[in-house]
């Protein structure tokens, strides 16, 4: 009954061998949008006192194409963001504003964060 028992197993076991698991997540798609974790968000109250450099104004956003779609998320438009600043050599992000706008060109419904990409020299 024992050999019966441990053959099941492996019968078993084997019919799942052949099957793969396929993703559409390459390690470069994976590295891009986790790029942006190495940007930190500041205030203007926060870097007084602080040796930083401004690269420029640098815009994020998230928008809904389709009715079907889930509406954007401010949350994703400031991931955006952050990983465009990462592109530019930032390690550091003033976000100005995050404003949300409906019937825009292309989108039903789009976020908009702006801000300014920073290099902040850190002691």
């Amino acid at each position: 009954m024992r050999i019966f028992g441990i053959a099941l197993a492996a019968l078993t076991l084997s019919g799942c061998a052949g099957w793969g698991f396929d993703s559409n997540v390459s390690p470069e798609g994976i590295k891009e949008y986790y790029k942006g974790d190495g940007v930190t968000l500041y205030t203007k109250a926060e870097l007084e006192g602080v040796n930083y450099v401004t690269l420029g104004s640098v815009e994020g956003e998230a928008c809904q194409v389709e009715a079907q779609e889930a509406p954007p998320k401010v949350a994703d438009a400031r991931a955006h963001i952050r990983r465009r600043a990462a592109d530019m050599g930032a390690n550091g992000l003033i976000l100005d504003s995050c404003i949300r706008f409906d019937d825009m060109p292309g989108c039903i419904e789009q976020v908009l964060c702006t801000g300014q990409a920073i290099t902040v020299n850190k002691p």
